[in-house]
């Protein structure tokens, strides 16, 4: 099938009709759905906030586990009547399935968001932006569908990326969220010689009051770069954040992934990054129960969390995804990977009252970066942890917080006096 003619025939059917869209997954897929939304809007649409008032309905799919793609079909199935349109990877590795489901339905391949977007170029005004700096991944894990759904890296030109960055600026925007499929990759697929260093000094450039937070980095890309990133962060602009998905403490399991680092080199990372700046927060993620993955595996993991403290943890349980090499592995039962599950999880509900603890009587300075209800804001540090003041303060406003207490998942803190 044409995904140039599809994708275009399916923007055709944005036109003058009111829009609801409904986003799943990543990061970088909200931005996607942002882009969307513009072009919709300069074609005559409106945006509604629930589908029962909407004529069309967008759907920005995810399929990185089997649970949420099956959840997606159960979506689609929801909007008979309207105008569906359907992007994200879901089409990439299965759109002859979503036609079957959805025969109706109109198909943009995500590809070709960013060119579509290029002849529109408004940005929605908001708190939070996200600004995609690239789109694929050339890493060869064995279990990832996502690669095969968005294919080789394409870093998009530090041009346009600047160009979007100072009208998201000029919107009033106080947060710009890089995204990509791996940002520290950006850059290696062109000739200039530029890499995300080079990219980060040019948006720092920017005239504005505004904060930049890098996207996930893996660990092979990142330490290819990692001295000079660092100095990058020496920008108060930049928030000390860095999302580094070692996936698994385990080298054998490393290696089964197709992961192309070890577990010293991640935690390598962490030191390096924790010698320049000794508050930095660092994110990481894991996949429990790979196949193959020994109790001596999982429990490699487990010590690697208590060992390297990491700010946040995301954990989730191996899932088969078709198509991919790790498909053909034995997996191990639904029962342990549920118990590799829950370890890592005690250990880093562990870390983070540990971390949390610290924190207590600190005053930090800080960013009001959302609402989180009436009567409360949430503000962010240098570290970008997430503090929840309570008290109304207009986002964007810089405070300085006395640290009072956490809730595991966040700090609580109070205006500090001077």
């Amino acid at each position: 099938m044409d995904s140039t003619a599809l994708t275009a025939a399916a923007l055709d059917r944005l036109r003058n009709v009111r829009l609801y869209a409904e986003t799943y997954g990543c990061t970088y897929n909200a931005g996607d759905t942002e882009k969307i939304i513009e072009i919709a809007k300069a074609q005559g649409c409106t945006v509604v906030d629930t589908a029962e008032d909407a004529d069309a309905v967008l759907i920005n799919t995810c399929i990185v586990v089997d649970k949420t793609e099956k959840h997606m079909y159960e979506r689609m199935s929801l909007f008979a009547g309207k105008i569906l349109i359907v992007t994200g990877c879901l089409p990439g590795i299965s759109i002859e399935r979503v036609l079957a489901a959805c025969p109706d339905a109109g198909i943009i391949d995500p590809d070709l968001i960013h060119s579509c977007y290029r002849e529109v170029g408004t940005v929605s005004s908001g708190d939070h932006a996200v600004l995609q700096i690239a789109r694929g991944c050339n890493g060869h894990c064995t279990y990832c569908i996502t690669r095969l759904a968005r294919g080789k890296l394409v870093s998009f030109s530090e041009e346009d990326i600047v160009a979007q960055a100072e009208r998201f600026v000029e919107a009033g925007v106080a947060e710009i969220q890089l995204t990509a499929q791996d940002v520290s990759s950006w850059g290696m697929d062109m000739t200039s010689g530029r890499r995300l260093p080079d990219l980060l000094r040019s948006l720092c450039n920017i005239p504005g009051d505004f904060h930049i937070r890098v996207g996930m980095a893996n660990p092979d890309t990142l330490l290819l770069i990692l001295d000079d990133f660092l100095d990058a962060l020496t920008d108060p602009k930049i928030f000390l954040f860095l999302h580094v998905p070692v996936q698994s403490g385990s080298d054998a399991i490393l290696k089964t992934m197709g992961r192309r680092y070890t577990s010293a080199a991640y935690e390598e990372i962490c030191r390096r990054a924790r010698e320049r700046f000794p508050d930095i927060r660092i994110s990481t993620d894991y996949i429990a129960g790979f196949s193959g993955e020994t109790d001596a595996d999982g429990k490699a993991s487990v010590d690697q969390i208590l060992s390297t403290k990491p700010g946040k943890v995301n954990i989730t349980r191996f899932s088969v995804r078709p198509g991919t090499p790790a498909a053909k592995m034995k997996k191990l039962p639904e029962p342990i990977k549920k118990e590799r599950s829950r370890a890592l999880t005690n250990a880093a509900n562990q870390v983070y009252d540990a971390n949390n603890e610290a924190w207590i009587g600190r005053t930090v300075e800080a960013v009001v970066t959302e609402v989180v209800r009436a009567g409360s804001v949430t503000a962010r540090d240098r570290t970008y942890q997430n503090i929840v003041v309570m008290q109304e303060i207009p986002i964007g406003t810089k405070i300085r917080v006395e640290i009072t207490g956490h809730r595991r998942h966040y700090l609580l803190g109070r205006l500090a006096s001077e």
